[in-house]
Parts: structure tokens; C-alpha cells; sequence
């Protein structure tokens, strides 16, 4: 068996007003990833304005999610269901396959704001290369309360959502907060100019807030695919010009207790030259092994 490519992609308000030439070269960035597997988020649309023909929310989605699959020469619908789930603000989570790699029908389950309360939204479908099955996740997490408040309850669904039966899972997004390990991802914020939206990050105790990654890691036995694989560290944001936030690393591949470790190769984020201005965030890249998955 060989050995399968999964990439996760902020796209950075994707097809959001007129940058074409932008939203050309995030297109070509993803396709360019040449993956199996693709997440993204932030593809964007808004609600219908009152008192117009616009499409819904949704149907809008729907129609994007369709346009960067065609974009980037990859399937997004499993028996006409697109695989995608609705934010509850405009930013919105899809995910994205190659040809002969098809989810199991009927398997794909939405996490959204209504009815299960997320900030954002997260979606998962089950895969089943050469017959072994394993869950996927694509999803983002609340950038304002990214600790012990709607991190917190958006970290209890992906729980819901990854740990719920036997399969094995591979879980990745866009968390907006830093994982529980203080000596991999120490706080950067301290030697940073202060900017007002660092105070997001932090909890009551004045410092940095990383119960969300306690919930998803230590109670939820999530375990987080770049340390598993030893992989360098490397920062998925802070290099873009509109993010006013020191680098760090805050969209993470996360394996279920039930993902055999041999079956994670490697963990690698995407050079920061590659991406440009295209996007804030670098892509991450996780190479499986299919055969090391149970049968």
C-alpha cells in the first residue's frame, strides 16, 4: 500500500469580495499539495440579504466548497452530500479528496452552531483505503475564547465527534490556542509588542489559556501527530502582515487513542516563502501509512 498525503489548509477567507488574482493562488497552493486528503477552512459565505434573490448561507457554501474542489482537481460530494459544515459567522470547514478515495456513504456527521452549539464548525466523514477504515476531521475553533469558555464547549464536540465509536481518527484544525505541551509551544507573547487581541489567549490567572488542548489531550486522549513523529517544531502563523500575532502554532493534526502510531509517517508545515501573502496560515502537512491501520 502506499503512502497517503492529508494537507490542512486555512484559506484565508476564501472567495470572500474580489481578490481573484488571491484566491487563484491559494487554489494553485492547495492543488499544488498534490494531497489525498484535503481540509479546509475559511472558505466564506455570508448570509442572503434581506430583501434579495442571493442564495442562503449554506446553498452559498455548498456552491464554493464545489468551486475549490473543481479548482484543485479533487471530489467534495458522496452521493450528492457535500462535505462541508456551516459556521455560525461566514467561515466555514470542507473537506476534500482525491479520485478512488471516496468516504463511506452515509458517514459524514456536522458539527455546527445549531444544534450543537460550535463557534465555528467541524465536519467528518470515514475514509476506508484498501478497506481500513479511519474518521476524518476538519474544523475551527473560536478565535475569541479559545480557553475555558466556547473553546472549551467546541473542544467537547470534537470529542463527541472523533472519540464516538471504534474507528480511528485523525482530527485537524484551525484550534486558535496552543497545545498543552509548555516546552514545545511555549508562551510567545511575553516578548511580543502588546496588541489587544492577545488577551484572548490568556485565562483568568493572567496566563496563557490551554484548556481547550487540556480537554482535547489529556481527558480526551487526543494525541497531537507532531509529537508523536518528533517533527521540528514550526509556527503555522505569525508571518502574514494582517496577523498581529508573534509566531506559534496553532492548527495541529490530533490522533484518537484508537490511531495505531506506526500508522503517522511524518508531520511537516508548509515553508512560510511557499505561501506568501495567500494565506495567514501554513499548511500541514501528515503522511499515513494505510497498512498500519486495523483491519
Amino acid at each position: 500500500m502506499r503512502e497517503l498525503l492529508l494537507a490542512s489548509v486555512n484559506a484565508f477567507n476564501l472567495y470572500d469580495g474580489d481578490e481573484t488574482e488571491r484566491f487563484a493562488r491559494i487554489e494553485a497552493l492547495i492543488a499544488g499539495l498534490d494531497a489525498d486528503i484535503v481540509a479546509v477552512q475559511e472558505i466564506i459565505a455570508r448570509p442572503q440579504e434581506p430583501g434579495t434573490t442571493d442564495p442562503g448561507k449554506r446553498d452559498l457554501a455548498a456552491t464554493r466548497v464545489r468551486r475549490l474542489a473543481t479548482a484543485i482537481d479533487r471530489y467534495c460530494e458522496v452521493d450528492g452530500d457535500v462535505v462541508f459544515a456551516v459556521g455560525g459567522g461566514v467561515h466555514h470547514a470542507a473537506l476534500f479528496w482525491r479520485a478512488g478515495m471516496a468516504p463511506i456513504a452515509g458517514s459524514v456527521r456536522r458539527f455546527e452552531r445549531d444544534p450543537a452549539g460550535m463557534w465555528h464548525s467541524f465536519v467528518t466523514c470515514v475514509f476506508a483505503p484498501h478497506g481500513r477504515r479511519m474518521r476524518v476531521g476538519c474544523g475551527q475553533l473560536s478565535p475569541f475564547d479559545p480557553g475555558l469558555g466556547w473553546g472549551w464547549r467546541d473542544a467537547g464536540q470534537v470529542l463527541r465527534a472523533m472519540n464516538g465509536d471504534d474507528t480511528p481518527g485523525l482530527a485537524v484544525a484551525d484550534w486558535n490556542g496552543f497545545g498543552t505541551d509548555v516546552d514545545y509551544d511555549p508562551d510567545p507573547y511575553p516578548a511580543a509588542e502588546w496588541h489587544p487581541v492577545f488577551a484572548y489567549q490568556y485565562g483568568p490567572d493572567g496566563t496563557l489559556d490551554r484548556s481547550t488542548a487540556y480537554r482535547l489531550e489529556r481527558l480526551g486522549r487526543l494525541r497531537d501527530a507532531a509529537r508523536i513523529t518528533n517533527s521540528a517544531w514550526a509556527p503555522t502563523t505569525g508571518f502574514h502582515p494582517a496577523d498581529p500575532h508573534p509566531p506559534r502554532r496553532i492548527d495541529r493534526w490530533y490522533a484518537t487513542h484508537r490511531m495505531p502510531d506506526p500508522a503517522i509517517r511524518s508531520v511537516r508545515v508548509l515553508d512560510h516563502e511557499l505561501v506568501g501573502d495567500a494565506t495567514d496560515h501554513a499548511p500541514v502537512l501528515l503522511t499515513l501509512d494505510p497498512a498500519q491501520l486495523p483491519e
